[in-house]
């Protein structure tokens, strides 16, 4: 198994989630065993620039922002993401 660290970004909230993805690799493909909330930066919705941050230290936090990642659709992108930088 592998782990990476990565952001979502998410516009539409103002903010931006540090994420640790593991995953596994074959040969012909790529599938995210977990994802892991770690921060939250909150950003400043006029110039986007970071107002303030905070640790994800609860599982129900966790679990929250996990859900909110797939529901904004998040995952297909991602894994074309590490599908990319893994093909280098």
């Amino acid at each position: 198994m592998h782990k990476i660290e990565t952001n979502w970004e998410d516009e539409e909230n103002n903010r931006k989630v540090a994420v640790a993805v593991e995953y596994t690799r074959n040969s012909d493909s790529l599938e995210i065993q977990s994802l892991t909330p770690k921060q939250v930066t909150f950003l400043c919705p006029e110039s986007n620039n970071p107002l303030r941050s905070v640790g994800v230290w609860t599982d129900k936090g966790r679990e929250l922002l996990a859900k909110q990642l797939h529901a904004a659709g998040y995952l297909p992108q991602l894994e074309k993401e590490l599908e990319t930088s893994l093909a280098v």
